[in-house]
């Protein structure tokens, strides 16, 4: 709603001003009256207003003097000239201050209301403008945190151009190039567990509440901001300014800090963490090899000494040599998967794990390779084992995609990282042992001998793709191959001459005989025998009983 004040020292076109406006349908609900311009003045310094309809010609301060003031103290304000004087000079006064529009006297309702519509078609316009900006400003503050994370997502993939973004750099605070910047690299161990039991199932909760606890440790003159690796799951990367710290000061300074938060997430979240730390530069462009830094010491971790949350600052290691290998032994587990032989493949595994414990060191990298591969290789030797992964390879990829996913697997440790083995093993084995991969596997004529036995049941396709991981195309294809008709096809063949058979028992009734076929009513039945031997069953046992007759 809007508020209108009526300046004119003639209180009969004041009052004809209210009567002839169109006030409701305009939505102004408050109209204020002064006799001059002092008085008008007064009344804009105490009430809200949005518009003046001013008289130019008044006593004291006419409305000349009284625009020029408006102008001065607001000059956003929309302002109407009404006046009896055609006069050059009020005209020019008028454009001067901006007025909207130029009435004179008498009033006319039309010239009025046309006025005042464009007027209040104006506020609402500036209030749009105004609450855009409302929103935009809410906006801005909504999203820093998010820009935050896009700018150093950027640095640390070394895809940012400090040139021509200095203005983005300084939105975030990140503009000082007296400011030492560093990255620390956290690693969640268990994020599959704390996820499940804590959180729902819900990454991007965990991620959050990970997040808040460790943004709140900004100290006086280090700053620091938390985020999940858009690049890389149970993964996040914690960001740190600071200004009047040596580099080795501050170094030491944030791992310290970092111990202790990672240690208050065990604490609250069950949460185990190992981090690595880069070491800081006054240039922020050197954050992405910060970031490598703490990347690399964390998967030169050895997992066989791992048994709790750490902090592992940046340091030159001369490479070690790994040997180890889940894969050497590859001929051998094939031809078991072939034969059927499952419990022979985990005595393999355990026989290559004890190799890999009796050596002093094993990565976190290699451990995560090597299951990579191994998972690899059983994936691709099933395919081969498998026809239906032949048949419908675009699907049995992304089932395997949707089932393995090392990088999410939690490996708190190397029993961990054993187990993970043998789930690997359990799953393509049995996927093997379902689908027809292995020798012992089921052949087509299983589900003939079970419709056969069950033919007065319900039998539908989808109990035999269920049972043995199948696809409906190729189950269909195989047993038609067999048996040159459908599964559907074959129940109906069967029930029929099954039908015969009880048809010719005299002391059955159809009723009985189609309960005993599975078929819901009489009538259902009667009306499959008919398409099926083009008579029903009445007629057939007619016709069979004239045969016997004769």
């Amino acid at each position: 709603m809007y508020h209108i004040l009526i300046l004119d020292d003639e209180e009969p076109l004041r009052e004809a001003i209210r009567i002839l406006g169109e006030w409701d349908n305009l939505k102004i609900s408050e109209i204020y009256e002064a006799i001059n311009g002092q008085e008008g003045l007064s009344i804009l310094r105490e009430h809200h207003i949005d518009l003046i309809v001013v008289d130019m010609k008044m006593p004291g301060m006419n409305g000349v003097e009284f625009l020029k003031k408006v102008k001065q103290e607001y000059p956003d304000m929309l302002t109407i000239v009404i006046s009896g004087y055609n006069d050059f000079e009020y005209t020019h006064q008028a454009i001067r201050s901006n007025v909207l529009d130029y009435l004179l006297k008498p009033v006319n309702r039309h010239e009025l209301n046309d006025t005042l519509r464009k007027a209040v078609h104006l506020l609402q316009e500036r209030q749009q403008q105004h609450q855009q900006k409302i929103q935009q400003h809410r906006a801005l503050h909504v999203s820093l945190p998010k820009l935050k994370e896009n700018i150093y997502q950027s640095l640390i993939d070394k895809r940012f151009k400090k040139q021509g973004n200095e203005d983005m750099l300084a939105m975030i605070g990140a503009e000082d190039d007296t400011c030492y910047h560093g990255a620390v690299v956290l690693r969640i161990l268990n994020i599959e567990q704390v996820r499940r039991q804590r959180f729902y199932g819900d990454t991007s909760l965990l991620y959050f509440a990970i997040a808040n606890v460790l943004n709140e440790c900004t100290e006086d003159d280090i700053q620091y901001f938390c985020f999940a690796n858009q690049r890389l799951e149970r993964e996040m990367i914690l960001i740190y300014h600071a200004r009047h710290r040596y580099p080795q000061e501050l170094g030491f300074a944030v791992q310290q800090r970092v111990r202790s938060l990672i240690q208050t997430l065990e604490h609250l979240l069950d949460l185990y963490i190992i981090a690595g730390s880069g070491t800081p530069s006054n240039d922020i462009q050197q954050l992405a090899t910060a970031y490598e830094q703490g990347k690399h010491m964390i998967e030169q971790m050895n997992i066989l000494e791992l048994n709790r949350s750490m902090i592992i600052p940046y340091e030159q290691r001369n490479a070690i040599a790994e040997s180890h290998s889940l894969c050497s032994r590859m001929p051998q587990i094939r031809t078991l998967l072939e034969n059927g032989h499952f419990p022979q493949i985990h005595r393999i595994a355990d026989e290559l794990i004890a190799m890999i414990k009796q050596s002093p060191y094993l990565s976190m990298h290699m451990a995560e390779y090597s299951l990579h591969d191994f998972e690899g290789q059983l994936y691709e030797i099933t395919r081969e084992l498998d026809q239906r992964l032949l048949e419908d390879e675009p699907a049995i990829t992304n089932a395997r995609k949707e089932r393995i996913q090392i990088h999410t697997l939690d490996m708190m440790n190397i029993a961990q990282w054993e187990q993970h083995v043998h789930d690997i093993i359990t799953h393509y084995a049995e996927m093997v042992r379902k689908s027809g991969g292995s020798r012992q596997s089921f052949h087509i004529s299983d589900i003939r001998a079970y419709i056969d036995q069950h033919y007065f049941e319900e039998i539908k396709i989808s109990m035999f793709t269920d049972k043995y991981y199948l696809s409906r195309e190729y189950l269909m294809k195989l047993f038609k191959q067999e048996y040159q008709m459908g599964i559907h096809e074959y129940v109906q063949q069967l029930r029929m001459d099954k039908a015969k058979i009880l048809l010719n028992e005299e002391g059955l009734k159809i009723q009985e005989i189609s309960e005993m076929l599975g078929y819901k009513d009489k009538n259902y039945f009667s009306k499959a025998f008919r398409n099926y031997y083009q008579l029903s069953p009445s007629e057939y046992r007619a016709q069979r009983s004239a045969i016997s007759n004769k």
